[in-house]
């Protein structure tokens, strides 16, 4: 086993945030925002839900004594597939969906969790679904999706994180754990002038975006770095905030390697 001399980013969802296929997804993005500042773990799983991920949780986040790398950074990207339409068996009321949400974020956070992830000040980033363009949907499959019902999923992640952002601001929050939400529904719609023919471009086949589709997410993910969360050791571009944790061979003694040690970056906010 390799020994984590980094802390970690968890990106946590379903198939939009496993894709590795498509140029310049999250993904692909974040490993080049974070090279060798932070290790950028995927755990997207297409087609799955909220309520089909719960009995992962466990596997995926380790428990108290447990050791591992700090997870400084969790994307939730949840709602696409549980948004579709009934009797798809995939499919969750908003009211389950909040609820597996809810329970996924006591498990994050609490002071009383079991898990290792609460005991640290971790940045959480709920995503809500994009806006599904439907012309763009395979005729046979166009049932399965309707642009109310995905909103519906939309409006509670947007409620989540007034909800859970009251709570990052009470006396309870002993970790220092921070909540903000992505809201990609908005910025899509604003960005295409409306929910109309102007959403094509972000998508090759009305749900799974495409490289334009995740650039528009990825304006959104800098603003809040560079926004809500500055100076908290997660802005790639200011060396200071999140420096190379192994420095430069350019900084490295030839004549004493050694000091390579001495030189290993820590952010900021760990000083």
């Amino acid at each position: 086993m390799a020994k984590a001399i980094q802390d970690c980013i968890v990106l946590f969802g379903d198939s939009l945030t496993e894709r590795q296929d498509v140029p310049q997804a999250l993904f692909e993005r974040m490993n080049n925002a974070y090279g060798r500042k932070l290790d950028v773990l995927n755990r997207g799983f297409g087609g799955y839900t909220s309520t089909l991920v719960l009995p992962l949780f466990e596997h995926l986040f380790t428990q108290k004594p447990e050791i591992s790398p700090q997870i400084r950074l969790i994307t939730m990207w949840f709602g696409t597939n549980d948004g579709v339409n009934f009797p798809n068996p995939r499919a969750t009321t908003p009211l389950q969906f909040k609820k597996n949400h809810e329970l996924m974020l006591e498990n994050l956070t609490s002071p009383r969790s079991s898990y290792a992830v609460s005991d640290a000040p971790v940045h959480i980033l709920l995503i809500t679904p994009p806006p599904p363009y439907l012309p763009q949907v395979p005729l046979p499959a166009q049932w399965v999706r309707s642009t109310e019902r995905c909103l519906e999923f939309t409006d509670v992640i947007r409620d989540l994180g007034k909800e859970w952002k009251r709570k990052e601001e009470s006396i309870e929050n002993k970790s220092g754990w921070k909540i903000e939400v992505l809201d990609l529904w908005k910025a899509m719609e604003d960005r295409a002038g409306g929910i109309g023919d102007g959403l094509a471009p972000f998508f090759h086949d009305g749900c799974h975006m495409t490289t334009e589709g995740y650039g528009v997410l990825w304006d959104e993910y800098q603003k809040i770095v560079k926004g809500a969360w500055k100076g908290d050791g997660l802005d790639w571009e200011d060396e200071d905030d999140l420096p190379l944790r192994v420095p430069s061979v350019r900084e490295v003694n030839v004549v004493r390697p050694e000091n390579v040690v001495e030189k290993m970056g820590v952010p900021k906010w760990k000083r």
